[in-house]
């Protein structure tokens, strides 16, 4: 008798527990699917939105994309799911996209292994991969992102190229955001994420306007950004942020990633004058910037105004030209609005000079900082 109530118990829990993953295919535009689509491998459905749509697709269940274009995908509907569903290549990254949009609710989508350019750069699309502030808990992870299919090539562009390719990477505005193992190629601004939000161990190679931006609490480590060109006024930044009049920056981390300003030909003529990590326009509340290496010609190197408790520590900070200059320079500055700096700790840093000084009375310190005197090329 136990072993039977043992045995309807255990039943029980097996018919209560979570529902088992699912695993559906999707067909690339021009598919021809001889049947009723049902996602079988057989019988894939003719869209992402189609899979959507048919009431199958459930949290924790995944969609294979068969090798192919699927053209500009917007997901706007029957997207908001409460455990994660991936959405990547069958094999490697062969499901192409010219563009993705994420919109209205959608929620709990996983971006992997798919290729993002437009097949047509001369078609205005400004964002690549785009999720509105509706959207919640996006991840894109390992896409291969250009402004165009031979945007490696991108060297050997002129200014007029460059801007009729100002494409941005990804911009996901929606909070618990991730991106993660991507490769931009050839782009405009590379990565934007909104709060709550991490970016992390990316690779941005050629581009026009700034690396990574981030404006509310984000975590940003391990990062690759280099190789910038300038064909516009924009002031072309490593890594960038901002507070507004109505929001200050809580708890953002950039933690062992590299900004190298150039590794062409040093005669190139677009070359830019790239501004390390600039933390403009604040005040930054518990700000850590830990282990970074920025290898530029501007005076900004690492750059703080506004920090309203800050550890700014071991980080290199070289003159990419080796030149015997004060600059690329650490600074912690006042904001804008007067208000100085408080609360601040720079510590076992190398640097071509310091900007700031240590103050008793709102407890900024600088200590064990070291001056670089003449950097090798880098």
């Amino acid at each position: 008798m136990l072993r039977v109530v043992a045995l309807f118990l255990g039943l029980f829990a097996l018919s209560c527990g979570p529902a088992l993953s699912e695993t559906y295919y999707v067909a690339p535009l021009d598919a021809v699917v001889v049947g009723t689509p049902d996602g079988t491998e057989g019988l894939p459905f003719l869209s992402i939105d189609k899979a959507l749509k048919s009431g199958k697709v459930k949290g924790g269940d995944t969609l294979l994309l068969k090798d192919g274009a699927y053209g500009p995908v917007s997901i706007r509907e029957n997207a908001a799911f409460d455990l994660p569903v991936t959405i990547m290549s069958l094999n490697g990254k062969a499901a192409h996209f010219d563009s993705i949009l994420l919109a209205q609710d959608t929620r709990n989508l996983i971006l992997r292994n798919l290729s993002v350019w437009p097949r047509d750069p001369s078609v205005s699309s400004a964002y690549l991969v785009r999720g509105y502030t509706t959207t919640s808990d996006i991840t894109a992870d390992s896409l291969d992102i250009r402004s165009e299919e031979n945007a490696a090539e991108f060297m050997q562009w002129d200014a007029a190229k460059w801007n009729a390719r100002k494409f941005n990477g990804i911009w996901l505005q929606g909070p618990r955001g991730l991106a993660i193992r991507n490769t931009l190629t050839g782009i405009y601004d590379g990565i934007s994420l909104g709060g709550d939000s991490q970016i992390i161990d990316n690779t941005i190679n050629g581009f026009n306007g700034d690396g990574i931006r981030a404006v509310s609490r984000t975590t940003v480590r391990g990062n690759r950004v280099l190789n910038c060109v300038a064909t516009d006024d924009n002031h072309d930044d490593g890594f960038q942020s901002f507070s507004g009049a109505t929001w200050t920056i809580t708890g953002l981390v950039l933690d062992s990633n590299i900004f190298i300003e150039w590794t062409g030909a040093q005669d190139h003529p677009l070359r830019c004058m790239l501004q390390g990590i600039g933390l403009f326009d604040g005040p930054y509340d518990d700000l850590t910037i830990v282990n970074n290496l920025v290898a530029v010609s501007h005076y900004h190197g690492i750059s703080v105004y506004g920090a309203r408790g800050a550890v700014i520590a071991n980080n290199t900070v070289v003159n990419i030209k080796g030149h015997a200059l004060t600059y690329p320079y650490i600074a912690i500055f006042s904001n804008k609005n007067g208000a100085p700096s408080t609360d601040v700790l720079v510590v076992n840093n190398v640097a071509m000079s310091f900007q700031g000084k240590t103050s008793t009375a709102d407890h900024v310190e600088f200590r064990d900082n070291s001056v670089i005197g003449i950097p090798s090329l880098v």
